[in-house]
């Protein structure tokens, strides 16, 4: 079973505090005995310099080194430590009744004094200072020591302390943890179970924004994810809608045809010419319009392959007005072409169906009698295709909202069409990194730009 963010945090939250607090139990008890030990060194220190005087200047007095240590004991016996003076090889010149334990290399050690804890037999700490002496050609120690047996106490009642302080800790990091896990965390879970009361139909609403930096990012990064999710679930309801509107009317009308030619059985060859001839239109009609709602789906969900190689377009454009020119001679209409020679990398099929679409948009609503001008250049590294056209112009609020799918300013103005056209040849340029744009447009006419990167 998963635990909980509150626990997981209280947990961390915990353990690194106990470790804070075991690792700074450990430095105050090493300190603090470090300065028992300072303190105690600087008295032995202070006490062996003066029994070393002592027995130096008893030495030079009376030339015996047994006297000379009588005399400094008899001068030097300080409260709680024990001084003795020994030979060169490291034994006590006077008997004492409690012996003081010596370091084993006492016979090796040179003039330099040194101190460490000894444990004596009995199981009593020490701490044991000896310097080394001269004089006289005699070779001599002193030693001085202290027990540890008060100091040691006090650092034990110091350890118990700080033993009994961890858990302590542990339980108060707990319990404060699990009390400012909850209230830190509560925006959270407010947050949780408002994201899970939005559904598909409940997409207008937002996450409450809450006071804290971190939580508040969180909840403005959701809500935008929110933003862009109901305006992706709006178009996707509006294109089906507009693509319902748009299948329904070829669908009816080739219903209507075949119903009304069988509705009698003496149908002539002409007649039913006639209603074959209607049902091919809406046919391929319909066959024009899948084939474009597919292209702007599988562009949606970027499974549509865009097969990049070195495409001329100066042929490609030259193909495209070739293809256009007897419908535009049908209608009266001049097509004019000033095209630049120029080749780039792109897909040659998508680029063809986007220069067509542009085409055809400005056949359809150049009126009889208008003209139609295709130009391509290229300028500071930029590949520029034009299509001007005589119609009747889009207005300024709309200029952008024409490149939007099923979008169609006056359908009476212009016939067939789903308004997919423009959408799809702006979705081409964008996948060759480029852009679509009404240049101008008026009561003159409207000039399209297509811009890709050369």
């Amino acid at each position: 079973m998963a635990l909980s963010l509150r626990t997981r945090l209280t947990a961390w939250y915990s353990v690194l505090l106990v470790l804070t607090v075991a690792v700074f139990s450990a430095v105050v008890l090493w300190q603090h005995w470090r300065l028992i030990l300072a303190q105690f060194d600087e008295g032995l220190g202070s006490i062996s310099a003066t029994a070393a005087n002592v027995v130096e200047e008893e030495l030079g007095e009376l030339h015996d080194l047994g006297r000379a240590a009588s005399e400094m004991a008899a001068v030097v016996h300080p409260a709680d430590y024990l001084v003795q003076v020994l030979d060169a090889s490291g034994s006590p010149l006077l008997k004492v009744s409690q012996p003081l334990p010596l370091p084993p290399d006492v016979p090796r050690l040179g003039a330099a004094r040194t101190t460490r804890t000894l444990v004596a037999a009995d199981g009593r700490a020490w701490r044991v200072t000896v310097r080394a002496r001269v004089v006289e050609g005699l070779r001599y120690h002193v030693a001085v020591g202290v027990p540890l047996d008060e100091a040691t106490e006090q650092w034990r009642t110091l350890f118990r302390a700080c033993l009994v302080g961890i858990p302590l800790a542990l339980l108060f990091a707990a319990g404060g943890g699990l009390l400012l896990g909850w209230h830190g965390l509560r925006p959270l879970t407010s947050m949780g179970a408002e994201a899970q009361a939005i559904t598909a139909t409940t997409l207008d609403r937002r996450l409450t924004v809450p006071p804290a930096a971190e939580l508040e990012q969180l909840a403005r990064s959701f809500n935008v994810v929110l933003e862009r999710l109901g305006s992706a679930l709006a178009t996707q309801r509006r294109f089906m809608a507009d693509a319902s509107h748009e299948l329904r009317t070829p669908i009816s009308i080739m219903r209507t045809a075949v119903d009304v030619t069988l509705s009698r059985a003496d149908r002539d060859e002409e007649e039913y010419r006639e209603a074959l001839a209607a049902v091919s239109q809406q046919a391929s009609r319909l066959t024009r319009l899948v084939d474009d709602m597919l292209v702007l789906a599988r562009a949606d969900g970027g499974g549509y392959p865009v097969v990049l190689a070195s495409v001329n377009l100066t042929a490609l454009v030259g193909e495209c007005v070739r293809e256009l020119r007897p419908r535009a001679d049908d209608q009266d209409i001049t097509v004019r072409t000033s095209l630049e020679v120029v080749t780039l990398k792109g897909d040659e099929a998508l680029l063809r169906r986007m220069f067509s679409n542009l085409l055809g948009n400005a056949l359809k609503y150049t009126p009889r009698g208008g003209s139609i001008q295709v130009s391509l250049t290229k300028v500071e590294g930029e590949v520029v295709l034009r299509v001007a056209d005589t119609g009747p112009g889009i207005p300024a609020e709309d200029r952008e909202r024409v490149f939007d799918r099923f979008v169609r300013l006056d359908p009476a103005r212009g016939p067939g069409g789903a308004g997919l056209g423009l959408a799809i040849a702006r979705w081409v340029a964008e996948a060759h990194s480029g852009r679509v744009r009404i240049v101008s447009s008026g009561a003159d006419g409207s000039v399209f730009a297509v811009s890709l990167p050369g």
